[in-house]
């Protein structure tokens, strides 16, 4: 077969970017569900067509919905599925179902969680324990508590990574000896919702007090 007619047949079979868009939004579903428990709805927001709604089916203390912005990025990356690059479309959606857990996790599992006894007494310590937020273990386990999060403290700073399967990619650092210093790396800037919920947390243990970490 000539070039020109292979070309053409592939141009022929080539998804639309509505059904490339589709492929996307099919793929994220099916993850959330498979991988991490979550039965989500994905589509267009039917009041803005420049979102994109991800909408968990259970209960959560969260936001039921995210919404997604439907920037250039986003629909230079369809485009480029809808063109059939080899294995893009799983490793889109791979991170953007990461991102989508790492919103949801924590708190789905908050829903379910027991409630303590009315009987059992709560010591005063226990009270001060849980109203206290600075100090370094509290704020690794709120880290930890994010898929894949890991952090790593030395006498200058601590530091906040995403371990994925290629990389330890660092997102954030923070001073040990400056109060109020901190960095945030692109890598967490990028990822839409879960920075929401990160970012906050390194700000306030920023700002803590050297002597209460």
């Amino acid at each position: 077969m000539k070039k020109k007619q292979l070309a053409k047949l592939k141009q022929q079979f080539r998804p639309s970017y509505e059904m490339a868009r589709q492929q996307l939004f099919s793929a994220i579903q099916h993850k959330t569900a498979a991988n991490f428990g979550l039965e989500t709805t994905v589509y267009i927001n039917p009041k803005n067509r420049e979102e994109m709604l991800i909408e968990l089916q259970t209960a959560t203390t969260k936001e039921q919905k995210i919404t997604v912005p439907l920037d250039e990025n986003f629909k230079i990356v369809v485009k480029r599925i809808q063109k059939q690059e080899k294995g893009l479309l799983d490793r889109f959606s791979d991170n953007l179902v990461e991102e989508i857990a790492a919103y949801w996790l924590p708190a789905t599992s908050a829903v379910n969680q027991p409630e303590a006894s009315a009987t059992e007494p709560v010591s005063e310590s226990q009270t001060e324990a849980a109203e206290t937020t600075a100090g370094f273990a509290a704020f690794e386990e709120k880290m930890t508590a994010f898929p894949k999060f890991s952090v790593e403290r030395n006498a200058e700073k601590v530091q906040i990574f995403e371990d994925t399967a290629k990389e330890k990619r660092l997102l954030a650092t923070i001073s040990a000896t400056e109060v109020g210093e901190f960095t945030v790396e692109p890598a967490l800037a990028r990822k839409y919702k879960l920075k929401l919920d990160v970012i906050p947390l390194i700000e306030e243990y920023a700002n803590t007090p050297l002597t209460e970490r």
